[in-house]
């Protein structure tokens, strides 16, 4: 994880500065031995101590006293973070100029992987340096390195450069996943104890128009949405959280599926309250609209003084549990969810 390039550490740029030094130092010094391409050896080395400082960087001291990796994030959700693309495009000039200066697209392609394998086990063993293994960053960082691989080739292709794998180049690369893959496996299965990847990141279009779309159902046309977030809280477990200027409600996704409502401000008292029969219809047809499958199992059960501000709460038992709506004095849903 990379959240630490945004938070201020006074001492990351210093330590960066200083790796880049020496890596591009030993790239420049080591590239005339080889007679490999000087300056794509040094911005080689330039990315790599970019991303050693990045990924682990002490950004606080405790943190977690348990080796742990987050596994369930989708590809998806974590690009949906600026974290998720901070981490792709960290590794997009490891690909590149790895085989801008090798030349080898199948030795390098393992190489990043390998890399970023290493990187979030060591995460995960070290937890007291405040980073965090996470399947989410292991794969963002694959496909960042993926594409740099890509665009590698492309230039190489543009400058009439081999870049067809040999024998021994798919034979080292195979040696090489075996010697770095057996054991980091093994770290992640045997030593670090998995956890359940959660989080917020930002919404995509999909969720926003969806958020949009019910919040005019909800409280009528010209509603103002301030924020969506898409919350991922387990494996297949994922839902869109909506504040508008006085409510929030949440939806599960992809069914989009009401899950509750609520209100941060009470509404002016109405000179002519709703009588409770009203509040009942109110209740009634919410839940028809929103709750058209549920299964009712008896009436609801009737709170006269069940909320503050006069509200009245309704409480309806259908087979999944029991679920309450809130009315207030103007005849206005103004709270959801379930017991």
């Amino acid at each position: 994880m990379i959240s630490a390039v945004l938070n201020g550490n006074a001492g990351l740029i210093p330590v960066f500065l200083v790796l880049a030094l020496l890596l591009g130092a030993a790239a420049w010094w080591s590239a005339g031995r080889r007679g490999l391409p000087r300056w794509s050896a040094v911005l080689l080395g330039v990315s790599l101590a970019g991303e050693l400082a990045a990924t682990l960087y002490p950004t606080m001291s405790g943190g977690s006293q348990h080796p742990n990796c987050a596994w369930g994030a989708s590809l998806g959700f974590t690009l949906n973070s600026t974290q998720g693309q901070l981490n792709l495009l960290m590794y997009v000039p490891l690909g590149l100029f790895a085989v801008l200066t090798f030349g080898r697209p199948v030795l390098v392609s393992v190489g990043v992987l390998a890399l970023t394998g290493v990187t979030e086990t060591v995460q995960g063993l070290l937890p007291a340096i405040g980073r965090a293994c996470d399947s989410g960053d292991l794969a963002a960082n694959a496909l960042g390195g993926l594409i740099g691989v890509l665009l590698g080739c492309a230039v190489r292709l543009a400058r009439r450069r081999r870049i067809r794998p040999g024998g021994r180049e798919l034979a080292f690369s195979s040696a090489l996943a075996v010697a770095i893959g057996a054991p980091v496996l093994a770290l992640q299965f045997m030593v670090l104890e998995p956890t359940v990847a959660t989080g917020l990141s930002a919404a995509t279009r999909a969720q926003r128009e969806l958020a949009a779309h019910d919040a005019e159902l909800l409280f009528g046309p010209g509603t103002r949405v301030i924020a969506v977030q898409d919350e991922l809280d387990g494996p297949g477990i994922e839902r869109v959280i909506v504040t508008l200027d006085h409510q929030y409600f949440t939806l599960d996704w992809p069914s989009g599926r009401l899950l509750n409502l609520g209100g941060f401000l009470l509404p002016e008292p109405d000179p002519d309250p709703a009588t409770d029969q009203q509040a009942r219809q109110a209740a009634d047809r919410f839940l028809a609209q929103w709750h058209p499958d549920q299964n009712l199992t008896g009436e609801p059960q009737f709170a006269p003084r069940g909320g503050d501000g006069g509200r009245r709460r309704f409480t309806y038992a259908y087979d999944t549990g029991p679920i309450h709506v809130d009315v207030d004095r103007t005849n206005q849903v103004v709270a959801f969810g379930q017991d």
